[in-house]
């Protein structure tokens, strides 16, 4: 049996689908070209139109019993998630792993589709895993919930790092150990039936990041402690509505509470196996990177 990816071509879908092609796994990657690339097989497939959807489906051999979903960054249509899943299940889909984040959990009147999916997994009695990662680490950025970014643009244009975390504490997660967890989800005899935050092994401020990156690039990298609204601004210069840019630069404040701090330091999750703290760390991120870039 099939595992849909939607995201497909994205950091933690390809790490999936790398992941389960090892180990013997049969995979479709959804993505708006229908184009990914080789050894897998694709389907174009684009949120925003319902019939890609079913022809995801109907074109997979073998069948699909499995989806992993990314939603489109920063949509909040609800509507647009939740149909997705009752049609996934109407075509024989038994088990589910969805993205979301430390900070939305399942709630039917969630802001986030993200959590009202979690409560739709829930209600439907099927199985499933909900990966709730802190905010993480992609090509030149840090990203969680779409916008919220330690940005490449701010980087490379400004050397600034922008958030309203002030001084708040980040345990940074690599995509690798996303997929990681997601792939653990999917392939386990027992279906979790849960959700598992997912974290890096180090609590860092972004004025720790700064210092990193200035060390690895050569150059001084500031970071600009910004108010809620400076933040929401700056997410809607990236493409953000205007509503939920302010959401994101609330939650962005939400750091200076301790609220991602907290979930590193969670023993409970922990000891009941909800809580998985990733190897890569952001120096060997950046190192990475730069190897890359200087071949």
């Amino acid at each position: 049996m099939t595992t849909l990816i939607t995201g497909g071509t994205g950091r933690t879908g390809l790490g999936l689908a790398k992941l389960l092609h090892a180990a013997n796994y049969p995979v479709l990657i959804a993505t708006r070209t229908g184009v990914a690339p080789a050894p897998f097989k694709a389907v174009k497939f684009d949120w925003n139109d319902a019939s890609t959807h079913e022809a995801a489906f109907d074109t997979a051999d073998p069948p699909v019993d499995q989806v992993y979903i990314v939603g489109p960054p920063a949509s909040t249509d609800v509507a647009l998630h939740t149909k997705f899943v009752e049609l996934a299940i109407s075509k024989g889909v038994k088990r589910f792993a969805l993205m979301s984040a430390t900070v939305v959990g399942p709630d039917a009147n969630s802001p986030f589709p993200a959590g009202v999916v979690h409560q739709q997994l829930i209600d439907a009695g099927v199985d499933f895993v909900v990966v709730r990662p802190t905010w993480f680490i992609r090509k030149q950025h840090i990203v969680s919930l779409s916008y919220k970014n330690f940005d490449n643009l701010g980087i490379t244009n400004f050397s600034t790092i922008f958030s309203a975390a002030q001084d708040g504490k980040v345990p940074f997660v690599s995509t690798e150990d996303i997929s990681q967890v997601v792939f653990e989800g999917l392939t386990a005899e027992k279906s979790p039936n849960d959700s598992i935050f997912v974290v890096g092994p180090e609590l860092l401020t972004y004025e720790d990041a700064a210092k990193i990156i200035s060390s690895v690039l050569g150059r001084t990298i500031t970071y600009k402690r910004n108010t809620i609204e400076e933040q929401a601004a700056l997410y809607t210069q990236v493409g953000a509505p205007a509503d939920y840019a302010k959401l994101l630069a609330a939650l962005d404040a939400d750091v200076a509470t301790g609220t991602e701090e907290a979930v590193f330091n969670d023993a409970e999750a922990a000891a009941k196996g909800r809580l998985f703290v990733g190897k890569h760390t952001l120096l060997e991120f950046f190192k990475e990177g730069k190897n890359v870039q200087a071949k």
